[in-house]
């Protein structure tokens, strides 16, 4: 048994949306509505896969263009110093194409990469038409240099490099090379990934250093380098994580610019700096207004349609119902001047529900008898009306119900209750509107 019923509200934009949408497509087409509701939830599904499928692709693209952007200058980089040391080539170098900004698009990134294959192009050129008494050296050199070589192969390239030199002992080339390699393992490369050219160029100066104090000096500042790397790398990863939080929280229509910028951090070619996080969380916030707006709306139809659809005559509600409060009076046929009164606290965001009756009929036993009835009636009927709510999108969380009798059933002037009109017979058939009912 039930006497008054107070009860949480909570809305589900995206699901209220749905089934306001469901319900004016199906009144319209003469459709049952969860077959409606079924197939509108479908198309939005795929909607959804294809343009997170189509961000996923814009940021593997980025990602992969970046990667070979910084593989292509670690290249040149490596075959320009490598030119510098090779007599009659130092002053024929081309220079070095310009760096590209932070957060490039992928066309930039496309752009430059061109013009670093190009480079690269001409520097082994250049390198390969040295003298014979280099050619065996730099041969092995320039067939690694045109993949991704290991941090064991880079420091190799270096090695050579050192040979080149004829005031540099070589004989040291070895133990610094794995002076450069102990320090370098601390990194945690992931295999086909560049080593970063701040730490490439320090690893160079140690291989080509004049003695071992000088390299183990350099060690020291490659041991800094390599942490302030690590730590970079850390906060690139939780920058990402942060962006892509974000993208799953903004709306489709956000702007581009925005959406295009945090993929770019997703990818790891920018950074989510203050200002872009800003914007993120403003245009966050104006979604959330919109979406509580359109929210309490969709919740106002969706509650008179469930209410009808579920057999019951309902005056009609305002769309501002669950924004600015009221209450509403719904009742079946054969409940002579019984009603349930539902109010609305927004506020609160709670919602109560009481049985009520018009004044006039007599005080006596048998009336407060029928007041338990008609309790009890409501009472048997309130679980399936949640039901419905809930998988429309308005979920009801019971905080407080009495028992029918606990209180009398409040009795109401009759002018303040609604002369509501019998709904259409389609509409009242009570036994098949239950069947499509969730």
């Amino acid at each position: 048994m039930s006497g008054p019923i107070t009860a949480g509200f909570i809305l589900t934009e995206a699901l209220l949306s749905l089934s306001v949408r469901a319900i004016e497509e199906a009144r319209a087409m003469g459709r049952e509505y969860d077959a409606v509701l079924a197939q509108l939830a479908e198309r939005e599904a795929a909607l959804t896969a294809a343009r997170e499928g189509q961000r996923a692709a814009r940021i593997e693209r980025l990602a992969a263009l970046a990667h070979e952007v910084e593989r292509q200058q670690a290249r040149v980089a490596r075959l320009r110093s490598l030119a510098g040391d090779v007599p009659g080539l130092a002053a024929t170098l081309p220079p070095e194409p310009a760096a590209v900004e932070a957060g490039a698009d992928d066309a930039a990134l496309a752009a430059r990469l061109r013009e670093l294959e190009a480079a690269a192009l001409a520097l082994e050129t250049a390198l390969a038409g040295a003298s014979a008494g280099y050619a065996e050296q730099l041969r092995g050199v320039l067939a690694a240099t045109t993949k991704a070589p290991t941090v064991d192969e880079v420091l190799a390239l270096h090695v050579v490099q050192r040979q080149l030199r004829a005031h540099l002992p070589a004989a040291d080339a070895q133990r610094l090379r794995a002076t450069a390699a102990r320090v370098l393992a601390r990194l945690e490369l992931a295999p086909g990934a560049t080593l970063p050219s701040a730490l490439e160029a320090l690893a160079r100066r140690i291989v080509l250093a004049p003695s071992v104090e000088r390299a183990e000096a350099l060690a020291t500042e490659l041991r800094r380098a390599v942490q302030l790397e690590r730590d970079a790398r850390a906060a690139q990863a939780a920058d990402a994580a942060a962006a892509t939080r974000l993208l799953a929280a903004l709306p489709a229509d956000a702007p581009a610019p925005l959406l295009l910028a945090l993929e770019a951090v997703v990818a790891g070619t920018a950074r989510l700096d203050a200002q872009l996080r800003k914007a993120a969380e403003d245009v966050l916030d104006e979604a959330a207004a919109a979406s509580e707006q359109r929210a309490t709306a969709a919740a106002a139809t969706v509650l008179e349609e469930s209410l009808r659809d579920l057999g019951y005559e309902v005056e009609d509600i305002e769309a501002t119902l669950f924004a600015d409060g009221g209450a509403v009076h719904f009742r079946r046929a054969g409940w002579d001047n019984y009603f349930v009164r539902l109010r609305v606290a927004p506020a609160e965001r709670t919602v109560n529900f009481n049985v009520v009756r018009a004044r006039g009929d007599e005080e006596n036993a048998e009336r407060r008898r029928q007041d338990a009835l008609a309790e009890d009636r409501w009472c048997a009927e309130f679980p399936r009306l949640m039901a419905t709510l809930a998988a429309r999108g308005l979920a009801l969380d019971v905080t407080r119900r009495l028992d029918a009798g606990a209180v009398p059933v409040q009795v109401v002037d009759a002018a303040s209750l609604p002369k509501i009109a019998a709904a259409e017979p389609t509409r009242t058939e009570p036994a098949p509107r239950a069947r499509r009912l969730p």
